[in-house]
């Protein structure tokens, strides 16, 4: 699985993408980074995980993988979690972030 771009292609990172997407939530009670979890749901829904309980155990079982690009200093977040947090999120931004980075990597690769 290829989400982020190798360092000597000139197209931002997919989290890149993923950091635009505004956060809504209190920071005073934010445990988990909105970047932690966007990528953890797009990687395990990638690799074929449906439904939050199975997305929150792709994260536990992939968390080394997960900390290469993000921070998960709050542990891997709850299926719970996942969905409320997911939820709150503007369906338009997300496909827009995705798109956007799918366009990059297009621009970057055509020749």
């Amino acid at each position: 699985m290829i989400l982020l771009m190798d360092a000597s292609i000139s197209a931002p990172s997919f989290l890149y993408y993923l950091s635009i997407i505004p956060d809504f939530r209190q920071s005073w009670k934010v445990q988990h980074q909105l970047s932690d979890i966007l990528f953890l749901v797009v990687c395990a829904v990638i690799c074929g995980s449906e439904g939050w309980g199975e997305i929150e155990d792709f994260g536990h079982s992939k968390l080394d993988f997960q900390r290469q690009y993000g921070n998960f200093t709050g542990g891997m977040p709850s299926h719970d979690t996942l969905a409320r947090v997911m939820a709150l999120i503007n369906a338009e931004q997300r496909q827009t972030a995705f798109a956007e980075w799918m366009k990059a990597c297009h621009d970057v690769t055509d020749t």
